[in-house]
């Protein structure tokens, strides 16, 4: 119940921002938007003195509700609402089919046992517990984020060192600082809810471009990564680091092939969410510039970057304000030039390593790079649509590029606290379930699996027996 205001709020501005989202996106993507924005507001509130109450925060969610709703005004006008109660249309089945069929059935129950999982067992994990919803819990008994007694030297000294927990991105601490505020058990829920929104999200911007068939077979395959599903019932923010960066990237690329403003205004709010959850969420900011650019080039139109830009507004505001409050830790960055040929090797060989396994993500990669091949032989042999090389060759850039700018994060760091081989095999297999979504999608969306799918479908829908009938008749 705690959840539904800002669920609201997410979904009226997403419903802002673009008449043409589908009603999954916007019920998939609603929550991680409206809590980002609620928690923004509750930083910039600690940040001048206001204490984070309850009847603080009641406020503050009831004015960006009203905010929300007022910005909808026309579509929550009642001649609207009328026209769309009147309007409704009954979904058409004609795609339906038995694989369609147990691919979900597959799907729902997964996702009741990671549900299940989620919110029965309380706060588990370490990293959680040594941070996310341990600091959040403090702020809501303390009324304040930035002054947390958890905070200071004395208390504990260990925090201001490089590599510390105080200085990760504080909208999930936020987030269940929100939840706890208001009398929550457990905060629990909001990775449950997250995760489970996306699964509804992506399935409908599969839908963008996939038949019914293909994108349900994404889903499955996302949900049965298995270490990826297993981090998805934890309190960390690795998993719903990868839902928001996933989409966004997505996005983008949908972007890139149709050139629909909303898609981009979507991609660059989708990009503030993944940079506000984790600091390394600048790698996919990075991807989105570097693409934008090379297209704002061709066409001579700069205006473009200036939404991917505006996206980086959450980490300057935490930058600045962690400075401003005494927060910042010793920096673990090399910012001079350098070359250490070791270092790289090792780092590539372990995200190689990392790829190639499948003990981490099943047959995500490896079927992943088996699609790369073909779709080389189609690129090279035969004559493919524009439309579907667009989105395809985009989003195979956008995983590659990707890759390559985490790795030389890693390469910039000053690994004082932990080895380069131990960030590898933990935090680095962590941030990798970023591309899960992006690989299958790929792997799926390349013209001999979109083909092949469209065939399935018209062969074996109950709508493909309704097109058959007249012509029987006739013979």
């Amino acid at each position: 119940m705690i959840l539904i205001l800002p669920f609201i709020i997410g979904f009226m501005l997403l419903w802002r921002i673009s008449k043409r989202v589908s009603l999954l996106e916007r019920v998939g993507f609603a929550l991680p938007v409206g809590l980002g924005i609620i928690t923004l507001c509750m930083l910039l509130m600690d940040w001048m003195g206001i204490v984070l109450s309850r009847t603080n925060m009641t406020v503050l969610t009831v004015a960006l509700l009203a905010a929300a709703m007022a910005t909808n005004y026309r579509n929550l006008m009642p001649t609207k609402l009328k026209s769309l109660k009147f309007n409704f249309q009954v979904p058409n089945f004609e795609f339906f089919n038995l694989v369609w069929l147990l691919l979900l059935l597959g799907v729902v129950y997964l996702e009741y046992v990671n549900l299940s999982k989620c919110l029965i067992y309380p706060t588990y994990d370490r990293d959680s517990m040594a941070a996310f919803d341990t600091f959040g819990y403090v702020c809501s008994q303390e009324g304040t984020y930035l002054r947390m007694t958890l905070f200071e030297p004395e208390y504990i000294p260990s925090l201001h060192h490089a590599g510390s927990a105080m200085s990760y991105m504080p909208m999930l601490q936020l987030s269940y600082a929100y939840v706890y505020i208001f009398g929550a058990a457990t905060s629990k829920a909001v990775p449950a809810f997250i995760y489970l929104g996306f699964l509804f999200g992506f399935y409908g911007l599969c839908r963008r471009k996939l038949t019914h068939t293909a994108s349900m077979l994404v889903l499955m395959g996302v949900i049965l990564t298995p270490e990826m599903t297993s981090f998805a019932s934890h309190s960390m923010t690795n998993v719903m680091h990868a839902c928001v960066a996933s989409a966004a990237i997505i996005y983008l690329c949908l972007w890139m092939e149709q050139r629909e403003t909303a898609d981009l205004r979507l991609c660059a709010m989708v990009l503030a969410v993944n940079v506000w959850m984790r600091a390394e969420g600048i790698v996919f900011v990075g991807v989105a510039l570097l693409l934008i650019a090379i297209s704002a080039l061709q066409r001579k139109d700069f205006r473009v970057l200036l939404l991917p830009i505006l996206s980086l507004l959450p980490l300057v505001l935490w930058t600045v304000c962690s400075n401003a409050c005494g927060l910042s830790t010793e920096s673990t960055l090399i910012t001079h030039p350098f070359w250490d040929g070791d270092k790289i090797q090792t780092i590539f060989s372990g995200i190689w390593g990392l790829l190639s396994g499948g003990d981490y993500y099943g047959w995500t990669f490896n079927f992943a790079l088996i699609m790369l091949h073909v779709y080389i032989f189609c690129v090279i042999f035969t004559k493919e649509a524009k439309s579907h090389a667009t989105l395809t060759r985009t989003l195979l850039w956008a995983i590659m590029l990707g890759i390559i700018g985490y790795a030389l994060v890693l390469y910039h760091i000053d690994y004082q606290w932990d080895s380069v081989q131990n960030v590898l095999a933990f935090s680095a297999k962590r941030f990798l379930f970023c591309f899960v979504p992006m690989a299958w999608y790929f792997s799926v969306s390349i013209p001999p699996m979109r083909k092949l799918a469209e065939w399935f479908e018209h062969s074996c829908g109950i709508g493909s027996s309704r097109v058959r009938k007249p012509e029987s008749s006739k013979d």
